[in-house]
C-alpha cells in the first residue's frame, strides 16, 4: 500500500482518521481507509471506500500494522485491538 495523507477529525461524537492510500496492483485508483477510533486509542472499525462507497474490503493484519505505522509517522498514535 502507498499512503499520501492523514485527516483526524471529529463526527457525531466519534473520532475518524482517513487514510488516503493505493494498492501497488491499482496504481490508478485512490482509496480512503477510515478508522474509527475509541478514545483509548483503539482502532473500532476499519473500512475502505473508493469513489464514496463502501468497499466491504477485510484489512489483513499487515496492512492493518501499516496503517497504524503510517499514522504514527504522522504524529497520530492508535492502536490496533488484538482479537484474541
Amino acid at each position: 500500500m502507498i499512503m499520501d495523507y492523514c485527516e483526524q477529525e471529529m463526527t457525531e461524537g466519534k473520532v475518524q482518521l482517513h487514510i488516503g492510500l493505493q494498492f501497488e496492483d491499482e496504481p490508478d485508483s485512490l482509496y480512503v481507509a477510515e478508522l474509527e477510533v475509541g478514545d483509548n486509542g483503539v482502532v473500532r472499525e476499519w473500512k475502505l471506500f473508493f469513489n464514496g462507497f463502501d468497499c466491504n474490503y477485510t484489512f489483513r493484519p499487515a496492512e492493518r500494522e501499516a496503517l497504524v505505522r503510517y499514522a504514527a509517522e504522522q504524529g497520530i498514535t492508535i492502536h490496533e485491538l488484538n482479537e484474541a
